[in-house]
């Protein structure tokens, strides 16, 4: 594996820095591992560089995945304009399972973003639908990258089975995740929901299918303090699958934003905690509409098409709202109150989709 002292050295080999630039102390390494072991180098003279090393076999196949996710989004004529939505991906060693990649210097990620403004860009929105629209519509018309790209899975998000794991799952998650399985269990028509998701699960386009704002990044243009780029990073774990769970993931985003703002206490009464959401709703409601529309208008989506999609998008963003909290919970003993209502407004959700669209999402079907 690749140690700190030896980052600079693998880039000089590689041509991505030069000599002069290390004799003037223009590099600086940090490391920022988690899973895997990444590793950013800042350049004040020249461009920026986020390496990635894969650990263990898992870590190495979702590295390669993500390495030909890049390869084939950017270097395919017909995903045209898909470019200025990714990082510029520098090379991908498979002999020592590395992948370099363009690093943004002062970006945020679109969480941070909105909380550092307390609202919620327009422009941005319009931006992600645009180039989700993008994705799946050209990919989508490319069917035989299904066939040639045998690295993809498409299996259904895991979230949609988790009422029917086995006992070996209970050994390798939280408490607090084991009492949330064990409520989801409790109601049949959790579960009823979650089967018809499943088995209604189609493989039609290339998805990201970890999107959240986490992986969106917002920076301003070199020389620009006005106009802003968005790119969508960390790949690892996209196939070909639905493309409305991608945009269920986005919706998903601005309701658990909105919910988890909530401060719940014991002295707080429960008709008070709407009102008193660090981040109301209404005010994301604008970049939830425009979101939607600039994704629809990129896809060329019917007015009926549109109709059937969003139907089916809010049900997955009710799974994905169950998702958000076991994430939440992944290190916890008990289940928190914020999760618990993570999980309620899921099961609310399911049992009334078109009341969600328009009083959770400020959107309607046509």
């Amino acid at each position: 594996m690749l140690t700190q002292s030896e980052v600079v050295p693998y880039l000089l080999k590689c041509g991505l820095v030069s000599a002069e630039s290390i004799v003037k102390g223009d590099l600086v390494v940090m490391d920022i591992s988690r899973r895997n072991r990444n590793y950013k180098i800042i350049s004040e003279r020249g461009p920026s560089y986020l390496l990635k090393q894969g650990i263990g076999p898992e870590g190495r196949a979702t590295l390669a995945n993500e390495a030909a996710m890049y390869q084939l989004l950017q270097s395919d004529r017909s995903t045209h304009g898909l470019d200025c939505y990714l990082p510029r991906c520098y090379g991908y060693d498979p002999v020592e399972h590395i992948l370099i990649l363009e690093l943004v210097r002062n970006g945020k990620d679109l969480r941070e973003y909105h909380a550092d403004r307390g609202c919620f860009s327009t422009t941005i929105a319009e931006m992600l639908g645009n180039a989700l629209g993008l994705l799946h519509r050209q990919t989508g018309e490319q069917r035989k990258w299904s066939e040639d790209g045998h690295w993809f899975s498409c299996q259904p998000p895991w979230v949609l089975s988790i009422h029917r794991t086995d006992l070996s799952l209970f050994l390798r998650v939280s408490n607090a995740n084991i009492q949330a399985i064990k409520i989801i269990q409790g109601f049949p028509e959790f579960c009823t929901h979650f089967d018809k998701l499943r088995q209604g699960w189609m493989v039609e386009t290339l998805i990201h299918h970890d999107l959240k704002w986490d992986n969106c990044i917002v920076f301003a243009k070199p020389g620009s303090q006005r106009k802003t780029r968005l790119i969508i990073v960390d790949w690892e774990t996209a196939s070909i699958g639905d493309p409305r769970w991608d945009i269920a993931s986005v919706f998903n985003d601005y309701l658990s934003f909105w919910l988890l703002s909530i401060p719940l206490t014991d002295e707080t009464p429960s008709e008070r905690f709407i009102e008193l959401a660090r981040y109301p709703l209404e005010r994301m409601h604008p970049a939830i509409r425009l979101f939607w529309q600039s994704y629809v208008r990129r896809m060329e989506l019917s007015t009926t098409s549109a109709n059937e999609w969003l139907l089916r998008v809010v049900q997955y963003g009710a799974a994905r709202l169950v998702q958000t909290a076991f994430e939440q919970m992944q290190m916890s003993a008990r289940l928190m109150g914020n999760a618990v209502c993570l999980l309620q407004l899921s099961l609310n959700i399911l049992r009334r989709p078109q009341e969600a669209l328009v009083n959770l999402l400020g959107l309607s079907l046509e």
